[in-house]
């Protein structure tokens, strides 16, 4: 099968000839229809300082957002079978730790991710857990069917912040970002600011439910945050950026008694005035580490049975496989959205 192959350290990665993965135990085999790039492909792909730590195994088989169809399935799958549609979960918990047996297996002890400690969906065939391939309506086009993974994390923040009727920013519009945007609106949001220094997807935040949008360059978010909130501050923010100002910058614009929800992953430790900004302010902060299994689903699919979510502008370019290379160059740009890859 052609698949695309992080080889050895260094930037880069090369589309080989590659072999179909082999099944045990609970695995599925799926033919991918379609894959999505993201930042956590980017850090591999230019092999930077959190690839070099994050436990990388090489050669392996970049990816870990798709959907795909299932072609055959292991020894001991009980609930999946040939002709299914799925989409996939990054998380591949153990089972056995103590946070798996609290509804934990999110941030399982002992957490492994597909595409980072095993083969990836960049290619044309993959293999996975069946408890980490989520069966997913034939209604959902492949192309959205690829970006669920980060979906189903913008969603659970929303869920996270109770969402509903308030006054919320969110900081960076990335994809995710974006895709929080467009659940918010979803969620009933009241008015939904979108914050980043990239004109075009500011503007796609503005097609897909951004109330209003502000660009840092210009002005100063908090500042603006706290005029158009008639001196109060927005009731909770979903940072996407990673930016260490911005998050400062987050904090700043928050209410008393407000919430976070922290989803970017900053490069280097956060300074911030914890007393003003936090302490005084009872400000509640939630870390989101991608989605809760299998409740984040669950809501996800929910909402795009009912044709709740509108996630097609954030989708701006669909390549090849073989063209990843110009896939990879858009996402370092921010010259685009979602980049998907379709075998």
């Amino acid at each position: 099968m052609k698949a695309i192959v992080k080889n050895n350290p260094g930037k880069g990665a090369d589309l080989v000839e590659y072999p179909i993965p082999l099944l045990q135990g609970d695995q599925v085999l799926i033919r991918v229809k379609a894959a999505s790039i993201c930042g956590t492909d980017l850090h591999i792909y230019n092999w930077n300082d959190w690839a070099i730590n994050a436990g990388i195994k090489m050669p392996i088989v970049l990816g870990h957002e798709c959907c795909g169809e299932v072609v055959e399935v292991g020894p001991s799958v009980k609930t999946l079978k040939a002709g299914d549609y799925v989409a996939c979960e990054t998380h591949i918990p153990c089972g056995r730790c103590y946070q798996c047996n609290n509804g934990l297996q999110h941030i399982c002890s002992d957490l492994k991710l597909y595409g980072i400690h095993m083969n990836g969906c960049f290619a044309e065939y993959s293999k996975i857990s069946e408890r980490c391939a989520i069966k997913i309506s034939d209604k959902i086009n492949p192309k959205i069917g690829a970006v669920l993974e980060p979906l189903g994390t913008a969603i659970r923040a929303c869920i996270e912040i109770e969402a509903s009727g308030k006054n919320v920013a969110v900081i960076g519009c990335g994809p995710i970002g974006l895709m929080a945007v467009n659940a918010l609106k979803a969620f009933g949001t009241a008015n939904i600011i979108a914050v980043d220094v990239n004109e075009l997807r500011l503007n796609i935040a503005k097609k897909v439910g951004a109330t209003h949008i502000v660009n840092p360059v210009e002005v100063d978010p908090a500042k603006y945050i706290i005029e158009i909130t008639k001196g109060i501050g927005v009731d909770a923010f979903i940072d996407a950026s990673g930016n260490n100002r911005a998050i400062v910058s987050g904090f700043e614009s928050l209410r008393k008694g407000g919430m976070a929800a922290l989803i970017g992953l900053p490069s280097k430790p956060l300074e911030i005035e914890l007393v003003s900004k936090v302490i005084f302010k009872e400000a509640r902060i939630v870390g989101i580490h991608g989605r809760k299994m299998n409740e984040s689903w669950t809501t996800m699919l929910n909402l795009l049975d009912m044709d709740l979510l509108n996630i097609d502008p954030i989708i701006t370019h669909v390549l090849r496989l073989e063209d990843f290379e110009k896939g990879f160059e858009i996402l370092s740009n921010g010259t685009g959205g979602k980049v998907i890859l379709v075998p």
